[in-house]
C-alpha cells in the first residue's frame, strides 16, 4: 500500500466514522433499523475504499492479458484441451 492509497483510506474512514458514530447512536437510542442502515453505509464507505481494485493493477491486467494473448481468462482454456 503506498502513500496515496493511505491517506485516500485515511480520508474515507474519517468520513465514515461521524456516519458510524450516529448508528451506533441509533441502535442504543432504540432506532434498530436506521441504526443498521448507517452502520451498514458506514462499513461499506471503509470496505469499499479498502478492497477497491486499483486503476495500475485493472490496467497491468488487461495489458498483461493482451501480451500474452489470454484476452478472456482462463475459460477459453477448456475448449483447446485435446
Amino acid at each position: 500500500m503506498n502513500l496515496l492509497d493511505t491517506l485516500t483510506l485515511f480520508g474515507t474512514v474519517a468520513l465514515a466514522a461521524p456516519i458510524g458514530l450516529l448508528g451506533v447512536e441509533f441502535l442504543l437510542g432504540g432506532r434498530t433499523i436506521a441504526g443498521m442502515g448507517f452502520l451498514a453505509v458506514a462499513i461499506a464507505l471503509v470496505a469499499g475504499g479498502y478492497f477497491r481494485p486499483s486503476l495500475k493493477g485493472v490496467l497491468a491486467g488487461t495489458v498483461t492479458g493482451v501480451a500474452t494473448g489470454d484476452e478472456h481468462g482462463d475459460a477459453d482454456e477448456e475448449a483447446y484441451k485435446d
